[in-house]
């Protein structure tokens, strides 16, 4: 079974990317550390942002987000993590 992912980078309120990726969930192992490497290099300039994972085969809303990041304007029910 695939895992269909929407990924996008938000920097100062503007969406800055977004990539589509249908993932083999024996292959996420293999894909994840280049795609966190390559997003998290274009957050890197910019101190407000928010990189948003979208599972799009996810019915439930609550369930479908998963959103990190430094802005938390973009969030709902925000966490505080600590380094």
């Amino acid at each position: 079974m695939n895992i269909r992912l929407a990924i996008r980078g938000y920097a100062d309120g503007r969406r800055l990317f977004e990539d589509r990726v249908e993932i083999p969930e024996d292959g996420l192992e293999d894909l994840l550390p280049g795609l966190a490497e390559k997003h998290a290099k274009a957050m890197a300039a910019h101190e407000r942002h928010i990189i948003e994972i979208e599972f799009l085969d996810e019915p439930d809303p609550m369930q479908r987000f998963f959103r990190f990041g430094t802005d938390l304007s973009g969030m709902i029910l925000p966490l505080e993590m600590p380094l």
